[in-house]
């Protein structure tokens, strides 16, 4: 009997594995348009948690037999957390090794301007599978907006040391012999500079000349006094009018109190504005105000008289529309 019993359990695993193999030429089942599926294995998954995700995005021609084909091939003992896509011409036994191998496929990680560190946390916890990310506030600067292809599984100390990479590639472009920037900045003040660059205006085309003129009040001794700064001290970043109590808000980052640059950046800034600091033109303009028409663009000004007739134009213009704040 047991003899018996032996031979009927060799007959079957010796069918089984032909069916496994012969799997290399079933395409399996898929969802209902055909198109590639994405499936996200969170770390520890085990392999029942595995067989109810490929079933439940219908990835299964029959969940028997793709078990049996699966603990053949020793998916149950290799199964690793990721993100993982399945073509739509893939076979059993090629998603089968695929998952057994951990072969991920990237996501793309796409940063834009994010303005506090915190919140570029909850986006990567978001995005990724792990959710305990920590960008320390003197590297929330080396953070370079792009998109990126990454795997799920990417760490938070992995995350950092991509961006460090990123960074140094980046910055070895900027720097002169002196370790210093074309306009005598460094690269963590381009950044920082950028930021403000970034807040103020999202036409390109004037960001150099908006650059140029706190180049200019840098090189003076003036203080900067960028509404952004005020607005990010304020903590309130809506503010369409800056008011003398906002002003007055106790802050590093405040330049209408403290002379110079503001500590970290006030946002990721893109690449437009980081070119636009870098490349910033020579010009004689110390002011700028945003233009009455509301069109995003900027009135330029050498002198505090011409200045202050264009922010008296700006104010009566927030008066007509009753825009208070």
């Amino acid at each position: 009997m047991k003899r018996r019993n032996i031979i009927f359990l060799t007959v079957g695993a010796m069918l089984a594995v032909g069916c496994a193999f012969l799997g290399n030429r079933v395409v399996m089942q898929r969802t209902c348009n055909g198109t590639p599926t994405r499936i996200y294995l969170p770390e520890g998954s085990s392999y029942a948690a595995l067989m109810d995700t490929l079933a439940a995005h219908d990835l299964l021609r029959g969940r028997w037999t793709f078990d049996l084909k699966a603990r053949l091939l020793g998916l149950k003992e290799h199964v690793h957390a990721g993100s993982y896509v399945v073509s739509g011409e893939m076979s059993e036994l090629a998603l089968i090794r695929k998952l057994r191998s951990g072969g991920q496929d990237p996501i793309r990680l796409t940063i834009g301007k994010f303005r506090l560190p915190e919140d570029l946390e909850r986006y990567l916890a978001s995005q990724l599978m792990h959710d305990d990310f920590h960008v320390a506030i003197d590297s929330f600067y080396m953070v370079r907006p792009n998109t990126y292809e990454v795997y799920w599984t990417l760490s938070p100390e992995g995350f950092m040391r991509r961006m460090e990479r990123e960074w140094e590639v980046e910055r070895g472009k900027w720097e002169v012999e002196s370790g210093r920037c074309r306009n005598g900045l460094t690269p963590h003040d381009v950044i920082v500079m950028a930021s403000i660059v970034e807040e103020e205006s999202n036409h390109d085309a004037e960001k150099p000349l908006i650059a140029s003129v706190y180049l200019n009040r840098l090189r003076k001794g003036m203080l900067l006094q960028a509404d952004p700064t005020v607005k990010y001290a304020v903590g309130d970043f809506t503010l369409r009018r800056i008011l003398n109590k906002h002003l007055a808000t106790e802050s590093a980052y405040n330049t209408y109190l403290h002379p110079g640059l503001p500590p970290a950046p006030i946002c990721l800034p893109s690449p437009s504005s980081v070119r636009a600091v870098l490349d910033a033109p020579e010009s004689s303009y110390l002011y700028f105000c945003a233009s009455p028409e509301f069109d995003g663009t900027h009135r330029f000004a050498s002198t505090l008289n011409e200045h202050g007739r264009n922010a008296a134009e700006y104010r009566r213009a927030l008066d007509r529309r009753n825009i208070v704040r």
